[in-house]
C-alpha cells in the first residue's frame, strides 16, 4: 500500500496572475525585461556537471523542473502533478503533465524523465550528489515514471525541486551546442556572451506563462559587490545579492533590502579530517582547538555587520537537528586552543595554506588570520582567480579554509558534506560512528527522526568536523520595479518568485 505524499490539484503559486496585469519595465531592457545580477559565474549547461546553490538562476529559465518548492521548500507539483512513495520508501512513482514538450518539439514523458535523472546522476557536481540514491528509473507509460532507490533517501522531492529535478531534451543532454529544455523561456544565443550576460526570451508553448510576467530575461555577472551594487543603484539591475558592507548603502538610496536567513553556514572548514596533507587535522584535539580559537560573536559583529547568529553548528537555526545548548560548546578561549594544539603534540602550531577570499570576503578572511595566529598557526594564503577557487578545493588542494556552505534540509547537509562521496568532503574523510548515524536516520522506521539527527549534530561538534562562525543572514536588492518572494534555504530567489511589482 503507497503511502500518498501530494495528490493534483490547484497549482496555486505556479498559476497565479501577474501583480499588474500588464508588462513591466525592466532595468537596461526596455519593457518586459528582467535584468538580474549575480555574483556566481556560470556552471556548464550540461546537467551532469551542474552546482545546485546559486548557480541555478543561470539554469531556471530554460530548465522546468519536476517539482516545484513553496516559498517554505515544500514540494508542490509542476511537470509532476502527483507523487506517492512505496511503504519502503524506495520506488518513487510520478505521474507527469500531459502533453509537454521540450523546445525541439520532443516529448516531456517518462522516458525523458529516466534519461535526465540517469543523466544527471552520472556527474561529480551538487546536482549528481542530490541524486546519489537513485538506482534506476522505470517507465510504467508515457505519463507515469518510477523512480528506484538503493536505500531510502528522505531529501530526494526536496532536491528534485531544484536543479536535480530539472529537465533538458533527451537530444541535449550535454548542451554540446547550447541548452535545450521546457522551460518558460530559451536561451537567446545571440543576445548571450558568455561568462558576462546571459539573454532568455519567452518560450511561447510553455504550459504556465501566467507565472512568469517578463518577455525577456537578463543575467549578468558581476563578480565585484562594490561594481553589482553600483549598477543595481544606477537602475542597470532590478534584483542582485548585498554583501553586508554594501547593503546600508542601497538602504540609503531607496533599493529595497530584503534579509532572511536562507540556511548558510560560515566558518573555517576542514577538508583534510583524516591529516592526509596536515597531519595535525586528523587529531579531534586540533579541530577543537580551532574552535575555540574564534571569538564568533565580534565576528558577526564586524565581519558580518549583524546579519548573522554565531552558531558552533553545521545545522541551519530552523533544522530539526539544531540543538541551541551546542553554541555554548566552544565559547572563545584562546588559551584553552594553545592548551589543546600542545596537548595533541603542536606546542608551537603548523602552517596550512588556505585559498585567498579576500576579494569576496575581506573581512571574515582578516578574522580568520588572526584568530589562527594568535594560537601559533601560521597562514600562507594562495592567491588565484575567485572562480577557480571552487574547483581547486574540490580538488583537494587545500586542507582547510574559509568558506560558506548551504545548510538546508538536516538530510541535504548530510549528503553535502558528512558522507565518503560528498561534493564538499573533497578528501573523502568517512566516519564508522558517523556512518552508522546516517544509517539509522536513513532507515529509521519512525516518522520522527528529530532525536537521531540531534545525536548526529552533537556528535560532529564535539569531533569538530568544521569550525562554523555564523548562520549568515542573506541580503538580496530589488528596484521599485519587481517584488521578490524569499525562498527558504536559497541564497538567490527562483526567477518563479520573483514577479512585477504592485501597484
Amino acid at each position: 500500500m503507497r503511502r500518498t505524499l501530494i495528490a493534483a490539484g490547484a497549482v496555486g503559486l505556479l498559476l497565479a496572475a501577474t501583480a499588474c496585469g500588464g508588462s513591466a519595465t525592466g532595468a537596461s531592457g526596455g519593457d518586459d525585461t528582467l535584468t538580474i545580477g549575480i555574483g556566481v559565474p556560470a556552471m556548464p549547461w550540461n546537467l551532469a556537471e551542474a552546482g545546485s546553490g546559486p548557480e541555478a538562476q543561470y539554469y531556471q529559465p530554460v530548465f522546468d523542473t519536476l517539482i516545484r518548492l513553496s516559498p517554505e521548500a515544500e514540494p508542490t507539483p509542476n511537470v509532476a502533478t502527483s507523487w506517492s512513495y512505496d511503504e519502503s520508501r524506495t520506488k518513487l512513482t510520478l505521474e507527469l503533465r500531459s502533453g509537454l514538450t521540450f523546445t525541439d518539439g520532443l516529448p516531456v514523458d517518462a522516458e525523458a524523465v529516466r534519461a535526465n535523472l540517469m543523466h544527471t546522476k552520472s556527474g561529480t557536481k551538487t546536482a549528481a550528489t542530490d541524486l546519489r540514491a537513485v538506482s534506476g528509473v522505470d517507465v510504467i507509460d508515457p505519463d507515469t515514471a518510477v523512480v528506484n532507490l538503493a536505500a531510502p533517501d528522505p531529501a530526494l522531492t526536496t532536491a528534485l525541486g531544484g536543479v536535480a529535478g530539472m529537465l533538458a531534451s533527451p537530444a541535449s543532454l550535454t548542451a554540446a551546442s547550447g541548452p535545450v529544455g521546457s522551460g518558460p523561456y530559451a536561451l537567446d544565443r545571440g543576445a548571450t556572451t558568455d561568462g558576462q550576460q546571459y539573454t532568455y526570451t519567452r518560450n511561447p508553448g510553455y504550459w504556465n506563462s501566467s507565472a512568469f510576467p517578463f518577455n525577456k530575461i537578463v543575467i549578468k555577472y558581476i563578480s565585484d559587490a562594490t561594481a553589482r551594487t553600483n549598477a543595481l543603484l544606477a537602475g542597470q539591475l532590478d534584483t542582485s545579492p548585498l554583501t553586508a558592507q554594501r547593503a546600508q548603502a542601497a538602504k540609503d538610496r531607496g533599493i529595497n533590502v530584503i534579509d532572511y536567513d536562507a540556511g548558510q553556514i560560515q566558518g573555517l572548514f576542514i577538508w583534510d579530517r583524516g591529516g592526509t596533507v596536515v597531519p595535525a587535522l586528523g587529531d579531534p584535539k586540533v579541530r577543537q582547538a580551532l574552535n575555540f580559537a574564534f571569538d564568533r560573536a565580534a565576528i558577526s559583529k564586524t565581519a558580518d555587520l549583524g546579519y548573522s547568529a554565531p552558531t558552533t553548528q553545521p545545522f541551519n537555526t530552523k533544522s530539526v537537528a539544531f540543538d541551541e545548548a551546542l553554541n555554548s560548546r566552544y565559547l572563545y578561549d584562546p588559551a584553552k586552543a594553545r592548551q589543546l594544539l600542545a596537548e595533541a603534540g603542536y606546542p608551537n602550531g603548523f602552517e596550512v595554506t588556505v585559498p585567498d577570499f579576500a576579494g569576496k570576503y575581506a573581512e571574515a578572511q582578516a578574522a580568520m588570520v588572526q584568530s589562527l595566529t594568535d594560537i601559533g598557526i601560521t597562514v600562507h594564503l594562495d592567491n588565484m582567480p575567485s572562480d577557480q577557487i571552487f574547483t581547486a578545493i574540490l580538488a583537494g588542494k587545500y586542507p582547510m579554509s574559509f568558506f560558506r556552505l548551504e545548510a538546508t534540509t538536516p538530510w541535504r547537509t548530510i549528503q553535502l558534506q558528512m558522507q565518503e562521496g560528498s561534493t564538499w568532503n573533497p578528501f573523502r574523510y568517512h566516519d564508522p560512528v558517523l556512518d552508522r548515524m546516517v544509517q539509522e536516520i536513513q532507515f529509521a522506521p519512525d516518522a520522527d527522526t528529530s532525536p537521531r539527527y540531534r545525536e548526529l549534530n552533537n556528535y560532529v561538534v564535539d569531533q569538530a568536523w568544521n569550525v562554523p562562525w555564523t548562520s549568515v543572514q542573506n541580503l538580496y536588492g530589488i528596484s521599485d520595479k519587481v517584488s521578490v518572494t524569499p525562498q527558504a534555504f536559497s541564497l538567490y530567489p527562483p526567477i518563479y518568485q520573483i514577479q512585477t511589482a504592485t501597484h
